[in-house]
């Protein structure tokens, strides 16, 4: 993760709020300090502000670095980047080269590390998503960082029956979910994305936690090799078990699979 202060030169250089770049899904997600009004935001997140948010979601942010940076469409792109140094079209290095700053504000962007973050941003973040795990009817646990575990059914949150449709009547799609670049929420992809402020007020507080969920796959669950132990008997014999449906398989990886061990205790 990559992190940069949204500051503003003409007052005092005053710090507005953050925006983080993460690399491997190369998105940004900016956060604002609580403090701002409509009026101290950077313009495009205004709307935002004023109706009290200040967690951005990743498409304005993106919108927001576009607006800094050099355009993909431009005419003589190869040769820009080439002055620069840069081999491929990369938003975050054309951010830093540029420091964020555009014709129509006095906003500007500088990398801190992540030890320099303020205390109020330091906080949202420990409230992120650490984790989900779908239920059946639409249902899931969402697990956030701070330890805190809520009981969702997305119906209740999915006004927008366009976007979200498949996956409420998709089974299959909806197990699809995970958990969002830096942990700001879930998703099933960029376009059905569902921020933590969000569901961290929706649903019930569930006294399911996640060390729960993981001591349960450590203690009950046994690989190939461990089962072969408990039944004291081959591979071939495993895989004849799965293949009778005597041993159900979990979860399946190349030529390892993950079995119940309460399956195999009581020896159905």
């Amino acid at each position: 993760m990559i992190v940069f202060e949204i500051r503003n030169k003409t007052e005092k250089r005053k710090l507005l709020g953050y925006l983080f770049y993460y690399e491997r899904s190369k998105r940004f997600f900016a956060r604002l300090l609580s403090e701002l009004n409509e009026w101290d935001a950077p313009f495009i997140f205004s709307g935002h502000v004023k109706k009290g948010e200040y967690d951005i979601d990743f498409v304005w942010s993106r919108k927001f670095v576009e607006q800094r940076i050099i355009p993909r469409d431009r005419q003589n792109l190869g040769s820009i980047l080439k002055e620069n140094g840069l081999k491929i079209y990369d938003e975050c290095k054309l951010l830093q080269l540029s420091e964020g700053r555009c014709a129509q504000d006095e906003l500007y962007v500088v990398r801190i590390p992540e030890k320099e973050i303020v205390p109020e941003i330091r906080d949202r973040l420990s409230r992120n998503v650490i984790d989900v795990m779908t239920l059946r009817g639409s249902r899931l646990i969402v697990f956030f960082k701070d330890g805190v575990s809520r009981l969702i059914d997305i119906k209740e949150i999915c006004e927008d029956k366009r976007i979200f449709g498949k996956i409420l009547r998709d089974e299959e799609t909806f197990k699809k979910v995970k958990v969002s670049p830096g942990g700001n929420g879930i998703e099933w992809d960029e376009e059905r994305f569902i921020q933590t402020g969000i569901l961290r007020k929706c649903g019930r507080i569930s006294d399911i936690c996640y060390e729960d969920i993981n001591g349960f796959m450590i203690e009950r669950l046994s690989d190939t090799a461990e089962t072969m132990r408990m039944l004291n008997c081959s591979r071939q014999y495993v895989k004849q078990l799965s293949d009778m449906h005597r041993l159900k398989v979990v979860r399946e990886s190349g030529n390892t699979c993950m079995y119940s061990k309460g399956a195999l205790e009581a020896e159905v």
